[in-house]
Protein backbone atom coordinates (compact mmCIF):
# COMPACT_ATOMS: atom_id res chain seq x y z
CA UNK A 1 0.00 0.00 0.00
CA UNK A 2 1.82 3.04 -1.52
CA UNK A 3 1.55 5.65 1.07
CA UNK A 4 3.63 8.73 -0.19
CA UNK A 5 1.98 11.55 -2.34
CA UNK A 6 3.83 12.45 -5.41
CA UNK A 7 4.47 16.00 -5.72
CA UNK A 8 3.46 15.39 -9.34
CA UNK A 9 -0.33 14.17 -7.84
CA UNK A 10 -1.71 17.76 -7.45
CA UNK A 11 -1.10 18.90 -10.83
CA UNK A 12 -4.32 18.19 -13.02
CA UNK A 13 -4.21 15.94 -15.72
CA UNK A 14 -4.68 17.24 -19.11
CA UNK A 15 -7.96 18.26 -20.41
CA UNK A 16 -7.87 15.14 -22.75
CA UNK A 17 -8.48 13.35 -19.65
CA UNK A 18 -12.05 12.86 -18.19
CA UNK A 19 -12.52 11.05 -14.92
CA UNK A 20 -14.26 7.45 -15.31
CA UNK A 21 -17.43 6.69 -12.74
CA UNK A 22 -15.53 4.26 -11.12
CA UNK A 23 -12.79 6.77 -10.37
CA UNK A 24 -15.62 9.29 -8.91
CA UNK A 25 -17.04 6.85 -7.00
CA UNK A 26 -13.60 5.82 -5.37
CA UNK A 27 -13.02 9.10 -4.96
CA UNK A 28 -15.97 10.41 -3.57
CA UNK A 29 -15.61 7.16 -1.03
CA UNK A 30 -12.53 8.11 0.20
CA UNK A 31 -13.49 11.68 0.78
CA UNK A 32 -16.35 11.43 2.41
CA UNK A 33 -15.24 8.61 4.71
CA UNK A 34 -12.83 11.28 6.08
CA UNK A 35 -15.29 13.84 6.25
CA UNK A 36 -17.22 11.32 8.69
CA UNK A 37 -13.98 11.00 10.18
CA UNK A 38 -14.18 14.72 11.01
CA UNK A 39 -17.53 14.26 11.73
CA UNK A 40 -17.21 12.31 14.42
CA UNK A 41 -14.92 13.83 16.10
CA UNK A 42 -17.55 15.62 17.94
CA UNK A 43 -17.10 17.85 20.38
CA UNK A 44 -13.98 19.41 21.67
CA UNK A 45 -12.57 18.16 25.14
CA UNK A 46 -13.02 21.40 26.83
CA UNK A 47 -16.58 22.08 25.39
CA UNK A 48 -19.56 19.77 26.35
CA UNK A 49 -21.60 21.45 24.18
CA UNK A 50 -22.22 19.13 20.89
CA UNK A 51 -21.32 20.52 17.50
CA UNK A 52 -24.32 20.13 15.98
CA UNK A 53 -25.78 22.96 17.79
CA UNK A 54 -22.96 25.57 15.53
CA UNK A 55 -20.96 28.22 17.27
CA UNK A 56 -20.62 28.49 20.58
CA UNK A 57 -21.27 32.55 21.19
CA UNK A 58 -19.96 32.13 24.70
CA UNK A 59 -16.52 30.59 24.37
CA UNK A 60 -14.04 29.86 21.15
CA UNK A 61 -16.29 31.12 18.46
CA UNK A 62 -14.15 30.92 16.13
CA UNK A 63 -12.85 27.22 16.99
CA UNK A 64 -16.95 26.14 17.19
CA UNK A 65 -17.68 27.80 14.39
CA UNK A 66 -15.31 25.74 12.29
CA UNK A 67 -16.08 22.44 14.47
CA UNK A 68 -20.10 23.24 13.41
CA UNK A 69 -19.42 24.13 9.96
CA UNK A 70 -17.38 20.80 9.01
CA UNK A 71 -20.29 19.09 11.12
CA UNK A 72 -22.69 20.34 8.73
CA UNK A 73 -21.09 19.76 5.52
CA UNK A 74 -20.06 16.43 6.53
CA UNK A 75 -23.67 15.90 7.28
CA UNK A 76 -23.91 15.01 3.41
CA UNK A 77 -21.49 12.42 3.35
CA UNK A 78 -24.30 9.66 4.70
CA UNK A 79 -26.82 10.81 1.77
CA UNK A 80 -23.88 10.94 -1.48
CA UNK A 81 -22.69 7.45 -0.40
CA UNK A 82 -26.31 6.05 0.18
CA UNK A 83 -27.12 7.43 -3.29
CA UNK A 84 -24.39 5.71 -4.57
CA UNK A 85 -25.00 2.45 -3.36
CA UNK A 86 -28.69 2.98 -5.04
CA UNK A 87 -27.06 3.76 -8.46
CA UNK A 88 -24.79 0.71 -8.17
CA UNK A 89 -27.45 -1.66 -6.76
CA UNK A 90 -30.34 -0.82 -9.78
CA UNK A 91 -27.24 -0.53 -12.47
CA UNK A 92 -28.75 -4.11 -13.51
CA UNK A 93 -30.37 -5.01 -17.11
CA UNK A 94 -31.78 -7.50 -18.81
CA UNK A 95 -35.35 -9.56 -18.73
CA UNK A 96 -35.16 -10.94 -15.08
CA UNK A 97 -34.76 -8.25 -12.63
CA UNK A 98 -36.39 -10.49 -9.69
CA UNK A 99 -33.79 -12.45 -10.13
CA UNK A 100 -30.81 -10.12 -10.69
CA UNK A 101 -32.25 -8.08 -7.01
CA UNK A 102 -32.35 -11.00 -5.06
CA UNK A 103 -28.69 -11.90 -6.47
CA UNK A 104 -27.80 -8.85 -5.31
CA UNK A 105 -29.49 -8.75 -2.06
CA UNK A 106 -27.92 -12.34 -1.25
CA UNK A 107 -24.47 -10.55 -1.58
CA UNK A 108 -25.07 -7.83 0.59
CA UNK A 109 -25.78 -10.37 3.49
CA UNK A 110 -21.58 -10.83 2.95
CA UNK A 111 -20.68 -7.73 2.18
CA UNK A 112 -22.68 -5.22 5.17
CA UNK A 113 -24.35 -7.98 7.72
CA UNK A 114 -21.29 -10.05 8.00
CA UNK A 115 -18.90 -7.22 8.89
CA UNK A 116 -21.70 -5.34 10.59
CA UNK A 117 -21.54 -8.15 13.12
CA UNK A 118 -18.28 -8.95 13.21
CA UNK A 119 -17.18 -5.34 13.90
CA UNK A 120 -19.37 -4.74 16.67
CA UNK A 121 -18.74 -8.26 18.50
CA UNK A 122 -15.03 -6.58 18.58
CA UNK A 123 -15.93 -3.34 19.68
CA UNK A 124 -18.14 -4.96 22.23
CA UNK A 125 -15.28 -7.12 23.39
CA UNK A 126 -13.02 -3.60 23.72
CA UNK A 127 -16.08 -1.85 25.77
CA UNK A 128 -16.74 -5.10 27.69
CA UNK A 129 -12.80 -5.43 28.73
CA UNK A 130 -12.45 -1.88 29.45
CA UNK A 131 -15.57 -1.47 31.68
CA UNK A 132 -14.62 -4.39 33.93
CA UNK A 133 -10.70 -3.40 33.85
CA UNK A 134 -11.26 0.20 34.34
CA UNK A 135 -14.63 1.18 34.59
CA UNK A 136 -13.79 4.97 35.37
CA UNK A 137 -11.76 5.44 32.05
CA UNK A 138 -12.55 7.96 30.26
CA UNK A 139 -13.00 6.18 27.18
CA UNK A 140 -14.98 3.13 28.98
CA UNK A 141 -17.67 5.36 29.42
CA UNK A 142 -18.28 6.41 25.68
CA UNK A 143 -19.88 3.60 24.75
CA UNK A 144 -23.72 3.10 24.50
CA UNK A 145 -23.76 0.31 26.64
CA UNK A 146 -22.61 -0.21 29.89
CA UNK A 147 -22.13 -3.65 31.38
CA UNK A 148 -23.20 -3.13 34.77
CA UNK A 149 -26.79 -2.50 33.59
CA UNK A 150 -27.09 -4.05 30.00
CA UNK A 151 -29.29 -6.64 29.77
CA UNK A 152 -30.14 -9.27 27.06
CA UNK A 153 -31.45 -6.70 24.48
CA UNK A 154 -28.90 -3.88 25.00
CA UNK A 155 -26.20 -6.59 23.74
CA UNK A 156 -28.44 -7.75 20.50
CA UNK A 157 -28.82 -4.23 20.07
CA UNK A 158 -24.87 -3.85 20.37
CA UNK A 159 -24.48 -6.10 17.77
CA UNK A 160 -27.40 -6.00 14.85
CA UNK A 161 -28.94 -2.50 16.07
CA UNK A 162 -31.99 -3.25 16.05
CA UNK A 163 -34.51 -1.20 17.77
CA UNK A 164 -30.77 0.96 18.82
CA UNK A 165 -27.71 2.56 17.75
CA UNK A 166 -25.06 -0.44 17.93
CA UNK A 167 -22.15 -0.41 19.69
CA UNK A 168 -20.15 0.85 16.76
CA UNK A 169 -22.56 3.34 16.48
CA UNK A 170 -21.17 4.78 13.11
CA UNK A 171 -22.44 1.29 12.11
CA UNK A 172 -26.10 2.68 11.97
CA UNK A 173 -25.44 3.82 8.07
CA UNK A 174 -24.38 -0.16 7.34
CA UNK A 175 -27.59 -1.31 9.78
CA UNK A 176 -29.74 1.29 7.74
CA UNK A 177 -28.22 0.16 4.08
CA UNK A 178 -28.90 -3.18 4.84
CA UNK A 179 -32.78 -2.96 5.89
CA UNK A 180 -32.87 -0.84 2.53
CA UNK A 181 -31.52 -2.97 0.60
CA UNK A 182 -34.15 -5.95 2.12
CA UNK A 183 -36.72 -3.17 0.95
CA UNK A 184 -35.27 -3.10 -2.68
CA UNK A 185 -38.25 -5.56 -4.36
CA UNK A 186 -40.84 -2.80 -2.57
CA UNK A 187 -38.59 0.39 -4.10
CA UNK A 188 -38.27 -1.46 -7.37
CA UNK A 189 -42.23 -1.76 -7.87
CA UNK A 190 -42.12 2.18 -6.81
CA UNK A 191 -39.01 2.89 -9.69
CA UNK A 192 -41.47 0.89 -11.82
CA UNK A 193 -45.37 2.39 -11.40
CA UNK A 194 -44.69 5.68 -9.79
CA UNK A 195 -41.16 6.47 -9.45
CA UNK A 196 -41.99 10.42 -9.07
CA UNK A 197 -44.62 9.85 -6.55
CA UNK A 198 -42.42 7.29 -4.62
CA UNK A 199 -39.23 9.96 -4.69
CA UNK A 200 -41.69 12.57 -3.16
CA UNK A 201 -43.30 10.44 -0.54
CA UNK A 202 -40.01 9.16 0.48
CA UNK A 203 -38.85 12.89 0.75
CA UNK A 204 -41.44 13.79 2.68
CA UNK A 205 -40.82 10.95 5.41
CA UNK A 206 -37.25 11.65 5.28
CA UNK A 207 -37.79 15.59 5.72
CA UNK A 208 -40.09 15.19 8.41
CA UNK A 209 -37.80 12.89 10.02
CA UNK A 210 -39.65 9.67 10.21
CA UNK A 211 -38.00 6.48 10.71
CA UNK A 212 -41.03 4.08 9.48
CA UNK A 213 -40.45 2.11 12.78
CA UNK A 214 -37.85 -0.42 11.32
CA UNK A 215 -34.81 2.45 10.41
CA UNK A 216 -32.67 4.01 12.29
CA UNK A 217 -32.78 7.07 10.01
CA UNK A 218 -34.26 7.41 6.73
CA UNK A 219 -31.43 9.00 4.99
CA UNK A 220 -30.38 6.08 3.79
CA UNK A 221 -33.69 4.91 2.62
CA UNK A 222 -34.23 8.18 0.67
CA UNK A 223 -31.05 9.07 -1.36
CA UNK A 224 -30.77 5.35 -1.74
CA UNK A 225 -34.60 5.70 -3.67
CA UNK A 226 -33.02 8.93 -5.73
CA UNK A 227 -29.44 7.14 -6.79
CA UNK A 228 -31.53 4.27 -8.05
CA UNK A 229 -33.99 6.59 -9.88
CA UNK A 230 -31.57 8.50 -11.33
CA UNK A 231 -29.74 5.05 -12.45
CA UNK A 232 -33.55 3.79 -13.95
CA UNK A 233 -33.86 7.53 -16.13
CA UNK A 234 -30.27 7.18 -17.19
CA UNK A 235 -29.35 10.76 -15.57
CA UNK A 236 -26.00 12.27 -16.68
CA UNK A 237 -24.22 12.38 -13.92
CA UNK A 238 -21.34 14.76 -15.63
CA UNK A 239 -21.43 18.21 -14.00
CA UNK A 240 -19.42 20.79 -15.39
CA UNK A 241 -17.19 23.11 -13.24
CA UNK A 242 -19.47 26.34 -13.46
CA UNK A 243 -22.19 24.44 -11.93
CA UNK A 244 -20.59 22.48 -9.04
CA UNK A 245 -19.26 25.76 -8.23
CA UNK A 246 -22.08 27.47 -8.44
CA UNK A 247 -23.51 24.51 -6.08
CA UNK A 248 -20.63 24.35 -4.10
CA UNK A 249 -20.43 27.93 -2.95
CA UNK A 250 -24.21 27.73 -2.45
CA UNK A 251 -23.89 24.67 0.28
CA UNK A 252 -21.09 26.60 2.01
CA UNK A 253 -22.57 29.59 2.19
CA UNK A 254 -25.47 27.82 3.56
CA UNK A 255 -23.46 25.47 5.46
CA UNK A 256 -21.96 28.70 7.44
CA UNK A 257 -24.95 30.05 7.72
CA UNK A 258 -26.51 26.97 9.67
CA UNK A 259 -23.27 26.75 12.25
CA UNK A 260 -23.72 30.58 12.83
CA UNK A 261 -27.15 30.15 13.68
CA UNK A 262 -26.73 30.01 17.54
CA UNK A 263 -26.35 33.86 17.42
CA UNK A 264 -29.30 34.71 16.35
CA UNK A 265 -31.96 31.92 17.13
CA UNK A 266 -32.48 30.86 20.86
CA UNK A 267 -31.88 27.16 20.80
CA UNK A 268 -33.05 26.28 24.17
CA UNK A 269 -36.59 27.04 22.48
CA UNK A 270 -38.13 23.79 21.09
CA UNK A 271 -40.04 25.31 18.32
CA UNK A 272 -37.22 27.07 16.75
CA UNK A 273 -34.90 24.11 17.40
CA UNK A 274 -37.00 21.86 15.42
CA UNK A 275 -37.48 24.60 12.69
CA UNK A 276 -33.64 24.70 12.54
CA UNK A 277 -33.55 21.12 12.46
CA UNK A 278 -35.64 20.58 9.63
CA UNK A 279 -33.86 23.22 7.87
CA UNK A 280 -30.56 21.58 8.35
CA UNK A 281 -32.03 18.60 7.11
CA UNK A 282 -33.17 20.02 3.80
CA UNK A 283 -29.64 22.00 2.97
CA UNK A 284 -28.16 18.24 2.52
CA UNK A 285 -29.59 17.30 -1.06
CA UNK A 286 -27.52 20.27 -2.49
CA UNK A 287 -24.91 19.04 -0.24
CA UNK A 288 -24.95 15.44 -2.33
CA UNK A 289 -24.70 17.48 -5.52
CA UNK A 290 -22.06 19.89 -4.92
CA UNK A 291 -20.26 16.88 -3.26
CA UNK A 292 -20.53 14.82 -6.15
CA UNK A 293 -19.28 17.46 -8.44
CA UNK A 294 -16.26 17.87 -6.92
CA UNK A 295 -15.38 14.32 -6.43
CA UNK A 296 -16.12 14.31 -10.03
CA UNK A 297 -13.54 16.74 -11.28
CA UNK A 298 -11.27 15.69 -8.68
CA UNK A 299 -10.68 12.54 -10.00
CA UNK A 300 -9.95 14.20 -13.00
CA UNK A 301 -6.43 14.57 -11.63
CA UNK A 302 -3.58 12.84 -10.26
CA UNK A 303 -4.25 13.31 -6.88
CA UNK A 304 -7.63 11.88 -7.80
CA UNK A 305 -6.17 9.44 -9.30
CA UNK A 306 -3.98 8.39 -6.31
CA UNK A 307 -7.00 8.66 -3.96
CA UNK A 308 -9.09 6.45 -6.16
CA UNK A 309 -6.77 3.84 -5.51
CA UNK A 310 -7.61 3.39 -2.01
CA UNK A 311 -11.64 3.06 -2.49
CA UNK A 312 -10.88 -0.63 -1.18
CA UNK A 313 -9.77 0.91 2.09
CA UNK A 314 -12.82 3.75 2.83
CA UNK A 315 -14.84 0.78 4.28
CA UNK A 316 -12.48 -0.46 6.58
CA UNK A 317 -11.66 3.15 7.72
CA UNK A 318 -15.85 3.80 8.34
CA UNK A 319 -15.64 0.68 10.37
CA UNK A 320 -12.49 1.11 12.65
CA UNK A 321 -12.03 4.79 12.91
CA UNK A 322 -14.51 4.86 16.48
CA UNK A 323 -13.46 4.19 19.15
CA UNK A 324 -9.70 4.82 17.66
CA UNK A 325 -10.49 8.52 17.55
CA UNK A 326 -12.03 8.78 20.85
CA UNK A 327 -8.25 6.98 22.15
CA UNK A 328 -6.91 9.44 20.00
CA UNK A 329 -8.13 12.48 20.76
CA UNK A 330 -7.86 11.80 25.06
CA UNK A 331 -3.89 11.30 24.00
CA UNK A 332 -3.09 14.80 22.31
CA UNK A 333 -5.67 16.24 24.86
CA UNK A 334 -2.55 15.51 27.05
CA UNK A 335 -0.32 17.31 25.23
CA UNK A 336 -2.50 20.45 24.19
CA UNK A 337 -1.04 23.40 25.88
CA UNK A 338 -4.75 25.80 26.13
CA UNK A 339 -7.76 25.45 24.72
CA UNK A 340 -7.47 28.30 22.81
CA UNK A 341 -8.88 28.17 19.14
CA UNK A 342 -5.73 27.48 17.17
CA UNK A 343 -5.03 24.68 19.81
CA UNK A 344 -8.37 23.08 19.67
CA UNK A 345 -8.17 23.17 15.77
CA UNK A 346 -4.96 21.84 15.87
CA UNK A 347 -5.80 19.25 17.87
CA UNK A 348 -9.05 18.62 15.43
CA UNK A 349 -6.89 18.52 12.32
CA UNK A 350 -4.40 16.42 14.45
CA UNK A 351 -6.95 13.77 16.24
CA UNK A 352 -8.75 13.34 12.39
CA UNK A 353 -5.32 12.49 10.63
CA UNK A 354 -3.89 10.79 13.29
CA UNK A 355 -6.99 8.29 13.56
CA UNK A 356 -6.58 7.97 9.70
CA UNK A 357 -2.91 6.81 9.82
CA UNK A 358 -3.51 4.49 12.47
CA UNK A 359 -6.31 2.87 11.17
CA UNK A 360 -4.33 2.73 7.57
CA UNK A 361 -1.41 1.33 9.40
CA UNK A 362 -3.91 -1.63 10.74
CA UNK A 363 -5.00 -2.35 7.45
CA UNK A 364 -2.15 -3.10 6.04
CA UNK A 365 -1.42 -5.16 8.73
CA UNK A 366 -4.16 -6.86 8.06
CA UNK A 367 -4.35 -7.32 4.29
CA UNK A 368 -0.33 -8.55 4.71
CA UNK A 369 -1.74 -11.34 7.19
CA UNK A 370 -4.76 -12.30 5.21
CA UNK A 371 -6.06 -10.72 2.45
CA UNK A 372 -9.44 -12.87 2.52
CA UNK A 373 -9.89 -11.38 6.47
CA UNK A 374 -9.58 -8.19 5.20
CA UNK A 375 -11.71 -8.77 2.74
CA UNK A 376 -14.60 -9.56 5.32
CA UNK A 377 -13.52 -6.78 8.08
CA UNK A 378 -13.63 -4.28 4.23
CA UNK A 379 -16.95 -5.48 2.78
CA UNK A 380 -15.37 -7.65 0.00
CA UNK A 381 -12.94 -5.19 -0.51
CA UNK A 382 -9.39 -5.04 -1.79
CA UNK A 383 -6.73 -2.97 -0.49
CA UNK A 384 -4.43 -1.33 -3.25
Amino acid sequence: MTVAVPLAAFVPETPARAATQHDTIEVARVALVIGLVFLHYFNFPSDARPPFQGIDPAQNQVATFINGFLTFFFFSAVPLLSAISGWLFFGFAGKDPGAAISRRVRGRFRSLLLPLVIWNLATLAVAVLLQSVAPTNGLATQFNLHIATAGPVDYVNAVLGLTNLPIAFQFWFVRDLFVTVLCTPILWLLLRHAPIAGAVGLGLVWAAGFTLGIFIRTDVLFFFYLGALARRRGLDTEMSPGVTLAFFVAYVVLTAARSLAPLVVDMNDPTQAAWLEVATRLIRPLGVVACWGLCLHLASTRLGSWMAQFGGFAFFLHAAHYPVIALVKDVLWRLTPAPTDAWLLLHQLGSVLLTVGVVAGGAVVVFRLSPALYGVLAGGRKLA
